[in-house]
């Protein structure tokens, strides 16, 4: 019966994960929620508290309190403010999924189920590059035709480079065959994040002492590989194209660009709406600058909003989430959510002391910071729920691992059954 009940929460899990991955926000987000309800139904309503040591939910909270406060000033659009709501709810959904999941899965348990998942959005990945290079006139085609950003190439990666020191129980010819089906698809994703991603997991797991003649393995085999690819790519007009964008990452993102000019909005549309956020937030009163506009507001970027699939002149969302929550929620919602990463950040780094395995969390932390940085974070709905799901099991399983070492175990023990 426990094996039956052990297959399901696995099936349920790899499909998320496909979900997370191949879907849309809305339907991953509906996707967790669905989840969120069966799993709590698997644990008896048992939900685990502490996911995290610095909790993120009373920012999501002080987003509704502001939004509320405003509307006392202003009038705003309800739809809006619902949508606001549900995005800024997107982490409290998927790290308590993440957190349940803790009392009705194993680890190695949970990292096979991640591995198999990565493995399987590998192929779908080569299958549609597969499919779509003849008719790909050029890199942006190119990657339009595949998926967004998997988030769980890297990771399940980096998991099968690290699987000894993690204690993953899986054959060396299945993980070596995993492994070569996983790189391939992330050298065919061409993606930018993904590579600093799979650099962010590395250096962080070269912190360990332990992992010391491990980390010259995978700096020396990432060097090689660097070279080849490169020589591959710049004889090619993809990869020319690709190596160029790379070049161009700093002045793509930079607010200091020539904006009068329609073609340098459009080639860096993130400096562009950074820019926008700017001069949305020098042209607020004091009160909005500290605290925000509230979750329903969005930045004005004039007619060039169409670009990017947007009616009207504002958007509701940046690439770059910091200015997303300053406009939204001000100098104090930032703080905040600066501190939410930071803190557990360096928690978990000092946890990692303890233990290797540990040093997935503070790395995890760090990509989503990046995220945040380029990718428009964690704040979307649906947006990084693979890696927030991840955050959430990893981070109770810590959590509660520290507190059996205290001896404050009478009462978490009724809240988990992992035993590592």
């Amino acid at each position: 019966m426990k094996k039956n009940r052990e297959f399901s929460i696995g099936t349920i899990l790899i499909f998320f994960f496909s979900v997370g991955s191949i879907a849309n926000g809305r339907t991953i987000y509906l996707t967790g929620t669905i989840i969120l309800v069966i799993f709590i139904f698997f644990s008896r309503g048992r939900i685990p508290i502490h996911n995290l040591f610095f909790p993120y939910y009373p920012l999501f909270i002080y987003g509704i309190v502001i939004s509320i406060i405003i509307a006392t000033k202003t009038t705003f659009s309800v739809r809006d403010f619902v949508v606001g709501i549900i995005d800024f709810s997107n982490p409290i959904l998927f790290l308590t999924v993440g957190a349940i999941l803790t009392q009705l899965l194993k680890l190695n348990s949970f990292f096979k189920y991640l591995i198999f998942s990565g493995v399987f959005v590998s192929i779908f990945q080569l299958f549609l590059l597969a499919s779509n290079i003849n008719t790909a006139d050029s890199i942006n085609s190119l990657r339009m035709s595949m998926l967004p950003t998997p988030n769980i190439i890297p990771l399940v990666m980096v998991l099968l480079i690290y699987r000894k020191v993690l204690n993953i129980e899986i054959g060396k010819t299945v993980s070596m065959f995993a492994f070569l089906i996983v790189l391939v698809s992330f050298i065919a994703t061409l993606s930018r994040t993904l590579i600093l991603e799979f650099l962010v997991y590395v250096l962080l797991f070269s912190l360990s002492s332990k992992l010391f003649k491990k980390n010259i393995i995978v700096y020396f085999t990432a060097i090689i590989a660097s070279v080849v690819v490169y020589i591959y790519l710049s004889e090619s007009t993809v990869g020319y194209a690709f190596i160029e964008k790379i070049v161009k990452s700093t002045t793509e993102m930079s607010s200091g660009n020539d904006w009068n000019r329609v073609a340098s909005i459009l080639d860096n549309w993130r400096g562009y709406e950074v820019f926008s956020a700017k001069n949305q937030i020098n042209s607020m009163g004091m009160f909005e600058r500290i605290f925000g506009e509230g979750l329903a507001s969005k930045i004005f970027v004039g007619p060039y909003a169409v670009y990017v699939g947007v009616d009207g002149m504002s958007i509701p969302y940046l690439h770059n989430s910091f200015y997303t929550i300053l406009v939204k929620l001000g100098y104090f919602g930032v703080v905040y959510y600066c501190a939410f990463l930071i803190i557990n950040f360096l928690y978990f780094l000092k946890k990692s002391k303890l233990n290797s395995l540990y040093l997935l969390v503070p790395s995890i932390i760090v990509v989503l910071t990046v995220n945040s940085k380029l990718m428009q974070g964690v704040i979307v709905i649906g947006h990084n729920s693979i890696l927030l799901l991840v955050l959430g099991y990893l981070s109770s399983y810590i959590i509660y691992e520290q507190r059996l070492l205290k001896g404050d175990d009478i009462k978490v023990k009724n809240q988990s059954g992992v035993k590592g």
